[in-house]
């Protein structure tokens, strides 16, 4: 089924809901100044500036780089658009209306110098001498117009010498080849009209106008069939008429030039994390003194206000993370209790980061400090919140303090994935464990693990082999002093925040605790009840994801409160006698229901922990005891709904509400009189479709798809734990064999008494398992 995206509104308005609905109180602002706190160190510059030394000087001391980072070399970037700018290409125009203009010029002269020839009009040609002197500023003679007029010249220009002219000038032809002085390359020759681009190469017998005159002069001198008085007219009137045909278009030459530069990346040196930059003694060069100002640039003395604006903008949003559920759902409450531990918690880990950060850089420069980083407890620090919390704060938790971790370690996006993995990594194995003793064991995979994704992060760092060795050292500290954190916190976290943590819980379920031996001692049939909740809640909560550690621990106490008044509950009615039979139900109900207070008091006088307590007061939600209600009914009462109801609250948690299913599906099927697979499956659906359509589980974040799961895993648990046996059909022969040898004994003891009465003398014993022999010794030595 499609849903339609949120707008900003009602992303806004969810947004509101969920942080007013896990409370606004000093909770929350310690949550946003914990951000603020850390986003402000973040900003902070750390160490001193370092040491700065322009080219030419000596270097007073060494000069180690703290980081990776590249550096701009402007004066090889400018020789690079330098060298790109001269071999791109000039652009000409080519006008093919100039070509026109020259073959038309030389025909119309040719015309109408025939005009006149033709009419013998020597006045017309001489003016014609008059207009092209005038016009092209020469002195050519009248005797030259005379000769271009004869056949053999005008054969020539139009047969061979015009079509040599026009194949010229299409080819182009330059004003001046001096344009292309150091241009070593080719041009760009682009049509006007048809604007089509070409390259063509400077090398290749580009002509310019003196070329191509000086060309035409030598193609007609040395024409054979041509005259000397035709060739002198031909050379005196036609390289007038010649004109460029290439116009350089420095414009068009310009934005290509810009276009291609703009593409160019500028030339940068890279300097690798622990790279000398310079030692003491040395002579510094223009490359060094880039990197040095590099250095001195970006470390900076002034608060960096961008890296103080993005660390809380990250910060805050990942902090929603906490209060939202992927759902949409409201899930557990977080408390003010559990903001102002999370608070604290990151507070810690970022000045523990911030201060070991600083302390690194405080040291002398020539001491490598950057693999530092990595002896950096967060998957410890992250498990803590494992104990406490479950899967999505957690994973909230732990992106969190991998950020700050790694902005606060100046670290890249390689050291903030090896805290985040490093930190899920140890969530799952603590998760996983069962004692402490296993918490203990969980170092090795967790060292393992280390060593992989450590090594991975050196490796997308550039971090040299050289250093390995070290960097073992660092990882083999984190893993042991995550560990440490782990069991050092713990019982603080228990004793100031009164959590029950992971250690609690498998402490509460170690069957020797006090309450569960008094349970078994005087409730045997609610121990047994306990033991068959907490079977069916862990599966239940493994099938959905929930936490199975706090569901199996709250059912094994969730009806502590039934010791008050054991035999008051069915399953503690051994002699067959119920003392409802002599109650109202009003009263019955009193009674049943104060199993839930006193469980309560019972276990806060024993320190289960809130979250236990909460299941105990939530396992009935707001249900009804309905045999009592239709007693009340039957005896001609009125009662009223309100009055037969658990106070609840309904369950408030996955764990409570897999505990409130679980606690009715086991007392139903135990009163199946035929628990065959089929009835049970039908009373595990029918039961879990009643308690969700009374609303029971309206506060709890379960899903439709967690309903199915759990139908599935009580029926099958309940089929396992109500099997059918095979019959043993000789058990039947064998008790009425017993009963036959006790009625036989019964009666040699009453003849035996009836004779010590008559005789005083014991009788002869007729024991059926004694032979006639053996009993007439034991009369004669009697």
């Amino acid at each position: 089924m499609k849903t339609n995206p949120l707008s900003i509104k009602e992303l806004y308005l969810h947004i509101k809901t969920m942080i007013l609905y896990h409370g606004h109180s000093y909770g929350l602002i310690s949550l946003f100044l914990t951000i603020v706190i850390l986003s402000f160190l973040a900003g902070i510059p750390y160490g001193q500036a370092p040491a700065i030394f322009v080219n030419g000087e000596i270097a007073n001391q060494t000069v180690v780089a703290k980081r990776d980072f590249l550096i701009e070399d402007e004066e090889g970037t400018k020789e690079k658009r330098a060298k790109i700018r001269s071999m791109q290409p000039l652009v000409f125009d080519y006008n093919r209306e100039v070509a026109t203009r020259v073959r038309e010029g030389i025909l119309n002269l040719i015309h109408a110098i025939n005009t006149f020839e033709i009419n013998q009009n020597e006045t017309g040609l001489k003016t014609i001498q008059e207009q092209f002197n005038k016009t092209y500023l020469t002195t050519v003679d009248f005797e030259t117009f005379k000769t271009l007029a004869l056949p053999n010249t005008q054969e020539y220009a139009f047969e061979i010498l015009l079509p040599w002219i026009d194949n010229q000038l299409a080819q182009g032809i330059l004003s001046d080849n001096r344009i292309l002085f150091n241009i070593t390359n080719n041009i760009i020759i682009r049509d006007r009209n048809t604007k089509i681009e070409k390259v063509r190469s400077t090398t290749n017998g580009l002509l310019d106008l003196h070329a191509l005159t000086v060309a035409m002069g030598n193609k007609i001198r040395s024409e054979q069939n041509l005259s000397e008085q035709a060739k002198k007219a031909l050379l005196k009137i036609f390289p007038y008429f010649l004109a460029p045909t290439l116009a350089l278009n420095q414009e068009e030459t310009n934005q290509k030039t810009d276009a291609l530069l703009a593409n160019i990346k500028p030339v940068y040196i890279q300097v690798h994390n622990g790279e000398v930059i310079v030692r003491e003694g040395d002579l510094v060069t223009r490359e060094i003194q880039l990197k040095l100002q590099a250095i001195y640039n970006t470390s900076g003395s002034n608060f960096n206000y961008y890296k103080f604006s993005g660390a809380l903008i990250f910060g805050l949003m990942l902090t929603l993370g906490l209060f939202m559920t992927p759902s949409g759902q409201k899930g557990r409450i977080l408390l003010s209790k559990d903001q102002v531990f999370i608070s604290l918690l990151v507070l810690i880990v970022g000045c523990l980061a911030s201060a070991i950060a600083h302390f690194g850089y405080s040291i002398s420069s020539s001491l490598d400090t950057s693999l530092l980083p990595y002896s950096f407890p967060v998957a410890g620090i992250a498990g803590l919140a494992v104990l406490i919390f479950a899967a999505r704060r957690y994973c909230v938790l732990g992106f969190l303090i991998a950020f700050f971790s790694s902005i606060l370690f100046q670290g890249d996006i390689a050291l903030f994935l090896f805290y985040f993995i490093s930190s899920m990594v140890n969530t799952w194995l603590i998760l996983r464990s069962q004692s402490r003793q296993d918490v203990v064991l969980s170092i090795i995979p967790l060292f393992i693990i280390l060593l992989f994704i450590g090594f991975g992060t050196a490796l997308l760092q550039h971090i040299s082999f050289s250093k390995y060795t070290n960097l073992l050292a660092m990882l083999t500290a984190n893993a042991i002093l995550s560990v440490l954190i782990l069991f050092a916190l713990s019982p603080v976290l228990e004793l100031i925040f009164g959590y029950t943590t992971r250690f609690r819980l498998m402490e509460l379920m170690n069957l020797d605790h006090p309450l569960l031996q008094e349970i078994m001692m005087n409730t045997p049939g609610t121990y047994h009840h306990c033991l068959v909740v907490s079977n069916l809640v862990e599966a239940g909560a493994k099938a959905i994801g929930a936490n199975s550690l706090l569901a199996k621990v709250g059912a094994l106490y969730h009806d502590i409160g039934k010791v008050a008044h054991p035999h008051y509950f069915s399953e503690n009615q051994f002699d067959g006698i119920n003392p409802h039979d002599k109650l109202s139900p009003r009263m019955s109900c009193l009674i049943i229901f104060s199993h839930v207070k006193n469980g309560v008091e019972l276990a806060e006088k024993y320190k289960l922990g809130p979250e236990i307590t909460d299941m105990i007061s939530q396992h009935h939600g707001t249900r009804m005891p309905m045999a009592f209600f239709h007693k009340a009914k039957k005896l001609g009462e009125n009662p009223k709904e309100e009055d037969y109801r658990y106070a609840g609250p309904r369950p408030q948690t996955r764990e409570a509400a897999i505990l409130m299913m679980a606690d009715t599906l086991e007392a139903a099927v135990r009163s199946l009189p035929d628990p065959s697979p089929a009835r049970i499956s039908s009373t595990v659906e029918t039961l879990v479709k009643n308690i969700y359509a009374e609303g029971q589980l309206d506060e709890a974040d379960l899903t439709f798809r967690d309903l199915n799961k759990l139908i599935e895993s009580f029926t099958r648990t309940l089929r396992a734990l109500n099997h059918q046996r095979v019959a043993y059909p000789n058990i039947q022969n064998l008790q009425d064999k017993n009963k036959v040898k006790e009625e036989k004994t019964q009666e040699n003891t009453e003849e035996a008494r009836e004779y010590q009465k008559e005789e005083k003398v014991d009788p002869p014993i007729k024991n059926p398992l004694l032979t006639q022999e053996q009993a007439n010794t034991n009369n004669d030595e009697k």
